[in-house]
């Protein structure tokens, strides 16, 4: 049977009934898409072999060597009499109503579209650039405003040996049937004020190096069986413009590299079967919107999640049972400066907002809330069922003692690492709920010294009435030893308990600044000179709610007052605890 809270993260080493296949997601991540990668790297070698041997040979006008435009290659300038196409011998072809077949160029090509232009492969790629034997690959795309290219093939529509720049005003739609929208083996850069639609088989936009979306008009990216958008490095959104990403079959959002969203943008990220985004770094949102929908996950990035006057709205259902709206290993979860943050987990073992530590010398685990609002919200709901209710029942409607389901609202979780799990909430606005907790924080260890902490500071409990910060103190037995997991978490009463299904642990909990009132004045009193305007208001000074009842440093030992038999009754039924206790979810 599997201990509380225990299953650990799914890059855990040590084997056995309780810890998953070791480095299962990073073997999986390197395999993610191997086969174009190895091959665009082998490219890139032969690239700089010839990248050098160019530096000595007398210098030339670097330009494309050749445009093969639907079936036919020119070599030197060229179009055809209608005007549809033009191309200057050189790096520049002008589309203006063309409607034809596939385009490809070596070298570096600059096209511009006006008027409403058509690409289409039915057995290949729509718009190629490979490298040439004097310039390297690079694609550039621009267009006015009311002007449109179509680009639609069977493999992949643009796509570029190099980088790729689309910019302008006007509308690029690109749509392949069994590979990638949009793929490059360099940089993908849109800027501009116009719009981009990536639809793919595959993926709508991938590159081997990084994506930046600059523009403010609208990034469209989806994909059915990868990535809407997949960025082998960083990804960066920025520019006060729209984003949408989704994936049927994977995630909406991947990067390998670190993702920031910036500048007034809007992000809506979905999948239906998986984690709407996924990285192996941070996830940075600043003074910008996200909206993440996903299966199992919501949002999970492995190094860190920061959210800095952003509006975040994160949803996860079910995948095996287990849901995490937000979550992060190996590092903190940041929440500050007027964020508004709304989370919500549905499945037997869920979480809303959850990060844990498994690693010595890390120095993550922790989660801090300043000067926000936040929900965090963790069911367990049946299909078919009325409501949460993480208790069976036998046929007589009587609740028997076999717990279903562990669903917290808040969690933090660690084992190892520099300092023990934290859960900090500052002059915020925090409802938690949870069909188990609303918050909880443990810390494991060997001889039981280390605590995980909640520590609140101008944002009274104000309920459930009468709560306050209680002790948690379990044994438990390990694959690799017996271990004290030691913790707080919101409730009432005094004792320290040892389950997390304990009546007095509060299953909703409610942390809230004092109310801003302003000073009464008497009817016709007379401010006196330099006091406050009209519209200034005071807030009182409130204390944090139960201090003398928070626990602070060491808890005291309690020895082994959960027996066997309590163990038992307790965890009966009890498989796995989300996010911190999730087991490992394989990537396709």
């Amino acid at each position: 049977m599997a201990a509380l809270f225990t299953t650990p993260k799914r890059n855990d080493k040590t084997s056995g009934a309780h810890f998953v296949e070791p480095d299962v997601r990073r073997r999986t991540l390197l395999a993610h898409g191997s086969w174009r990668r190895v091959t665009r790297r082998i490219v890139c070698g032969l690239t700089c072999a010839l990248t050098v041997s160019s530096l000595l040979m007398p210098s030339v006008s670097l330009a494309a060597e050749w445009v093969n435009v639907g079936g036919t290659q020119y070599n030197t300038a060229a179009g055809d009499e209608a005007g549809t196409w033009a191309w200057d011998g050189a790096n520049d072809m002008k589309l203006n109503g063309y409607n034809g077949g596939a385009i490809e160029a070596a070298g570096k090509l600059n096209v511009s579209y006006e008027g409403n232009n058509i690409v289409t492969n039915g057995d290949g790629r729509g718009i190629k650039v490979k490298d040439g034997a004097n310039e390297n690959a690079e694609l550039n795309i621009q267009g006015d405003a009311s002007s449109t290219l179509n680009v639609t093939s069977s493999r992949d529509a643009i796509t570029s040996v190099g980088s790729i720049n689309i910019d302008g005003a006007g509308t690029v739609n690109a749509t392949s049937t069994e590979h990638d929208a949009i793929d490059a083996g360099g940089d993908v850069t849109i800027k501009g004020s116009g719009n981009v639609n990536a639809t793919g088989d595959s993926d709508g936009i991938r590159v081997d190096g990084n994506i930046t979306i600059d523009n403010s008009g609208t990034v469209t990216a989806k994909a059915t069986e990868d990535q809407g958008i997949d960025a082998n490095e960083n990804l960066i959104i920025k520019g006060g413009g729209k984003v949408e990403a989704s994936s049927i079959k994977d995630n909406a959002i991947w990067a390998d590299g670190n993702i920031e969203i910036s500048g007034g943008s809007q992000v809506k990220a979905s999948s239906e079967e998986d984690a709407a985004i996924d990285g192996k770094n941070s996830l940075t949102v600043t003074n910008a919107s996200l909206n993440a929908s996903g299966v199992g996950y919501g949002i999970y990035v492995y190094k860190g999640i920061t959210f800095d006057g952003a509006t975040v709205t994160v949803r996860a259902s079910a995948g095996n049972d287990e849901a995490s709206a937000l979550f992060t290993d190996e590092d903190d979860i940041v929440i500050k400066n007027g964020s508004i943050v709304d989370a919500f987990a549905e499945g037997q073992f869920s979480t809303a907002i959850s990060t844990r530590n498994y690693y010595p010398n890390e120095a993550g685990g922790h989660i801090y809330i300043s000067d926000s609002v936040v929900k965090a919200i963790a069911r367990y709901v049946e299909s078919g069922s009325d409501g949460p209710d993480h208790y069976s029942n036998d046929q007589s409607g009587a609740v028997i003692p076999e717990h279903r389901g562990v669903n917290i609202g808040i969690f933090a979780r660690t084992k190892e690492g520099i300092t023990p799990a934290t859960i900090s909430i500052a002059r915020s606005k925090v409802t938690a709920e949870g069909d188990t907790a609303a918050i909880f924080a443990l810390a494991v260890s060997a001889d039981g010294e280390t605590i995980g902490t909640i520590e609140i500071e101008g944002a009274p409990i104000q309920t459930p009435t009468g709560g306050k910060i209680i002790g948690y103190r379990n044994k438990e037995e390990l694959d690799d030893g017996i271990f004290y997991v030691v913790g707080q978490t919101i409730g009432t009463g005094d004792a320290v308990i040892d389950s997390p299904y304990n009546e007095a642990v509060a299953k909703s909990t409610v942390i809230a600044p004092p109310e801003e009132i302003k000073p009464e004045e008497k009817p016709g009193e007379t401010k006196p000179e330099g006091s406050k305007s009209e519209g200034t208001k005071t807030t009182k000074t409130v204390a944090v709610a139960a201090t003398g009842a928070k626990i602070a440093g060491k808890l005291a030992a309690t020895g082994d007052a959960s027996s066997a038999a309590i163990v038992a009754a307790t965890l009966a039924g009890t498989a796995a605890i989300a996010a911190g206790a999730v087991v490992s979810r394989k990537r396709s």
